[in-house]
């Protein structure tokens, strides 16, 4: 049940003002404005559209209405953070600062200008436009946060993690958010900038920590299970940062990255890094394995590669060496069930021991229940149904 009460202070949340954009670029340099409070997203706004927002400022045509909670310390010192609508004041914040210039294609004589080549009277102009400011009054964290999930709860541009970032801020997510910051995924080029700007690679490392610790599971299928289980209490942080410190590190000394193997693949570097972090107490691996394994990744890359291009992989028989190849590449080709992440991730891991496979072979799950909460006992069970999200990767890319 929401912390809000219906009937305190009906008119609370109704108390509406003007604001120039004069007034949020004062307020920035007084340092008493809060663009980043910790359940907003990422910036995510491509230049073209905050240039179309300038135009439309300049044009004098309505925005949507922005949320503040503004605050007076004892000192006299203001803040005002702001709940909803970073990404339209930051846009016009970043058009004073010349960071980018007005579309060619926005017609008239300002087009592809920058805010120092505007005649005064279309800065002053700039300047006087008032936005329409919904103030909030000063209210718990909590309350905040449910607001601003409300504000944009049905805004397709909002994104699951960028909603769960906006719902959690406990020791999981703040774990997951450390993790996705290692130097080694802006090297290995496993997430675009789209990815970084949407929380996207965030989302992808909460999918690696939780197949780390207990097994590969429903792709997203879980992940709400594991932010609301953990979000007092993450026991098992220290586990899994050493579990990505030592698999991150091996992986840099396997390949060189970014590579053109399938592993620079957000569905098979799910199953390479489950792979390695299930045999996490062997790394790092000696010399001589570790140009073994590296060997081994490279043929098995290629190997499953080449039945790929074939149009039906699901009548061809292989021999014992290639089992493993075939029975991953099926797996490719069914990508988003538990079952298919299951077998990729055994097939892998026999490949890598030089081992024989068979398709009933299972994976060997990392499940400790000793280092799980008792509200999140559920999340080893194996009778999940696959996950109805069939969301690609990027689009292009056949799901994790």
């Amino acid at each position: 049940m929401s912390n809000l009460s219906l009937a305190e202070h009906p008119q609370r949340f109704l108390e509406v003002a003007h604001h120039t954009v004069s007034w949020f670029w004062s307020r920035l340099q007084n340092e008493e404005l809060d663009m980043k409070p910790p359940y907003q997203r990422n910036p995510v706004w491509q230049e073209s559209q905050k240039a179309l927002l300038i135009d439309s400022v300049l044009r004098g045509y309505p925005i949507p209405e922005l949320y503040l909670q503004s605050s007076v310390a004892s000192t006299g010192k203001e803040l005002h953070v702001v709940v909803d609508g970073q990404q339209r004041v930051r846009a016009c914040l970043e058009f004073i600062s010349n960071k980018f210039a007005l579309n060619e294609d926005s017609g008239g004589s300002l087009a592809g200008l920058k805010f120092e080549q505007l005649p005064n009277s279309d800065k002053r102009r700039f300047f006087e436009y008032k936005f329409v400011v919904r103030t909030l009054p000063e209210l718990r964290d909590e309350q905040i946060r449910e607001i601003f999930g409300r504000l944009n709860r049905n805004n397709v541009a909002l994104n699951r993690q960028e909603l769960r970032h906006a719902t959690y801020w406990g020791s999981f997510i703040s774990c997951m958010e450390d993790l996705a910051k290692n130097p080694f995924w802006v090297n290995s080029g496993i997430f675009t900038s789209n990815d970084i700007r949407r929380m996207l690679d965030v989302e992808y490392v909460s999918e690696l920590a939780s197949g780390a610790l207990y097994g590969p599971q429903n792709k997203k299928y879980n992940l709400e299970k594991f932010y609301a289980s953990f979000e007092e209490e993450f026991p098992d942080r220290e586990r899994v940062e050493n579990i990505f410190s030592s698999v991150l590190g091996e992986l840099d000394g396997l390949l060189a990255w970014p590579t053109k193997l399938r592993w620079s693949r957000k569905v098979d570097f799910y199953s390479l890094f489950l792979t390695l972090a299930n045999r996490f107490i062997d790394l790092p691996f000696s010399r001589g394995e570790r140009d073994r394994i590296s060997h081994r990744m490279v043929s098995f890359s290629e190997k499953v590669d080449e039945y790929l291009t074939l149009s039906d992989v699901g009548h061809i028989r292989a021999n014992n060496h290639d089992a493993a190849a075939l029975a991953y590449a099926r797996g490719v080709r069914n990508s988003s069930d538990l079952g298919s992440r299951r077998t990729r991730s055994a097939a892998l891991d026999s490949y890598l021991r030089g081992k024989s496979f068979a398709a009933e072979q299972p994976f060997i799950e990392r499940r400790d229940p000793l280092q799980l909460l008792p509200s999140s006992e559920d999340l080893l069970s194996t009778r999940v149904k696959d996950d109805p999200d069939q969301e690609a990767n990027g689009g292009t890319e056949a799901a994790v």
